[in-house]
């Protein structure tokens, strides 16, 4: 009996050691440990190697909570990079994701592994108001695999955790910022392992994550780690980017969860659970928690507001492409379709919370100086509901992504390119609002055509719809390689040093010319209102 039980244990480690040896996943060594991937399938059906969960940093946890990142500790044996994270957040009012989620991702275009391809590396930082999302469900890599650069995709803090600030020097925040800043510089050490050039980097994000790809041009801790930004539907200067009163929402949160404000050893030691809980309590906390202005030190994200940082010429040159879409304001006054009436009565209070001006002290000037310049007199209708979203469209979006290009432009040796996607194809611009509308080429809705599965319309692409998503990963892929974004039978010009706005605008795989036009944005209107922002913020 004894003899057979030997046997069996011979037999049995035998073959475990022949199926590790016959495991023909992709591996691969980085300074850290060995890491075992799998083969995917791209939306054409070209094979492709993932590594999926890798960890870049330590988890932020416990005393690393509200900390800035930290290197990732060496692992022993094999790690297997096989699993998708999420960060903490709140979905449909329910708390989601793991604290511990400071993971990336890496998606190489060859069935057989080869670390010495060299390929240009794209890198995506998700959107979602910096307070939910992440690369699985917003950043698939199924459509960009089927172009021959290196993928790459990360997880990062999100919404309180990623940025918590008491604005007085005791929790500076950019904690989810500088996760970003943290796993360019992991791509800088270790990309190479994977067939990728780690001096062709270009990060790409959509809204929340366009907005970050900019903020990256004013960051000293960025500087050197990517070579081109590729930002959609965000930018520096949009009025939402930057968070400039942090210490009344941290308060709220610190009275929430018993904390004396400021004491972060206490915060420290609440759940998770609790803490994010808070912002489930009718207090509209969670969109509050975003970048703000540091303290100058050497660790700082950002020093300056990025307004000042133009000003001063204090910008990365490296190219820098913006991309938005014709009816951006779907985010946010999506939300009050069909709330004609409601909003016709109360347009005074509801507005300074939607368009970000109501830190302002003539706030009701100010919204009826708004309504009368987009709607001169009239109720807001179904019919015109068109207005409604061009207004929204111009403030939340246009005019910060105009002003930035045109204040950037000059600044640099590097060209600065606009394009406007006014293709919708099947997608639905107001599908997040439960509304089945015609309201235009929504915000968010262009991330079709790069990301497979993005959440906005059907995940399969009809014919029309494949010939535009081919235009704009092209168009995409020879920005990453040259720095100049090449669109066939089209000259792609960049935004004019000084004068008119250039862009090009996109209507259809058919349809696509070069603009000029006086603005993008009515950056003058709004200029005119004396918003205490860019050039009247008072520091």
């Amino acid at each position: 009996m004894e003899l057979n039980l030997r046997v069996c244990a011979a037999f049995l480690f035998l073959l475990a050691v022949n199926v590790h040896c016959d495991d023909r996943r992709p591996l691969v060594t980085i300074k850290d440990g060995l890491i075992r991937g799998t083969y995917q399938q791209s939306y054409e059906g070209r094979t492709y190697v993932a590594f999926e969960g890798i960890p870049y940093a330590q988890p932020p946890v416990q005393n690393l909570r509200f900390e800035d990142p930290e290197p990732v500790k060496p692992w022993t044996g094999i790690l297997q990079a096989t699993s998708t994270y999420s960060c903490m957040q709140i979905i449909r009012g329910e708390p989601t994701g793991q604290e511990d989620c400071l993971y990336l991702n890496v998606y190489v275009p060859r069935d057989k592994f080869d670390p010495s391809q060299n390929l240009d590396v794209i890198v995506h930082i998700h959107g979602g108001a910096f307070m939910l999302g992440n690369p699985a469900f917003m950043a698939a890599p199924g459509l960009i695999m089927d172009r021959d650069v290196v993928y790459v995709t990360m997880n990062y803090r999100l919404g309180v955790f990623g940025f918590y600030s008491t604005g007085n020097g005791i929790s500076n925040g950019n904690f989810g910022l500088k996760d970003q800043a943290f796993a360019l510089k992991w791509i800088q050490d270790n990309i190479h392992h994977f067939g990728g050039n780690k001096d062709s980097v270009t990060i790409t994000g959509l809204s929340a994550g366009g907005t970050s790809v900019h903020l990256h041009y004013f960051s000293t801790l960025s500087e050197g780690l990517f070579h081109k930004g590729f930002a959609q539907s965000g930018a520096a200067l949009v009025s939402w980017a930057i968070r400039k009163t942090p210490e009344v929402k941290s308060k709220i949160l610190a009275e929430a969860v018993g904390c004396p404000w400021g004491d972060l050893e206490c915060l420290k030691q609440r759940s998770a659970v609790q803490i994010i809980g808070t912002l489930n309590d009718g207090n509209g906390l969670g969109i509050h928690f975003g970048p703000t202005i540091e303290p100058a030190s050497p660790n700082s994200f950002l020093s300056k507001m990025p307004y000042s940082k133009l000003k001063a010429k204090e910008v990365l040159d490296v190219p820098l492409l913006f991309s938005v879409v014709t009816e951006e304001g779907t985010v946010p006054c999506g939300v009050l379709y069909g709330q004609f009436d409601h909003l016709d009565q109360n347009w005074n209070h509801i507005m300074p919370s939607m368009l970000d001006y109501y830190n302002e002290e003539k706030q009701d000037e100010i919204s009826k100086e708004i309504r009368d310049f987009y709607l001169q007199k009239e109720p807001v209708t179904v019919e015109n509901f068109g207005k409604v979203i061009k207004m929204c469209s111009d403030r939340v979006f246009h005019n910060g992504v105009e002003k930035s290009a045109k204040l950037q432009a000059p600044l640099t040796e590097s060209d600065v390119y606009v394009m406007v996607i006014g293709y919708l194809g099947r997608g639905e611009a107001l599908a997040m609002f439960g509304v089945k509308a015609d309201v235009g080429v929504g915000h968010g809705t262009d991330g079709r055509f790069y990301y497979q599965n993005f959440p906005m319309g059907p995940s399969d692409l009809d014919e029309e719809e494949i010939k535009m998503k081919n235009i704009l990963l092209d168009t995409l892929v020879s920005f990453a390689k040259t720095g100049t974004p090449d669109v066939k039978g089209v000259h792609f010009e960049p935004v004019l040093k000084s004068g008119d706005f250039k862009y090009l605008l996109v209507n259809s795989p058919d349809n696509i010319t070069m603009r000029r036009v006086e603005t993008l944005g009515e950056v003058e209107f709004w200029d005119s209102l004396g918003l205490k922002e860019d050039e009247n913020l008072v520091a």
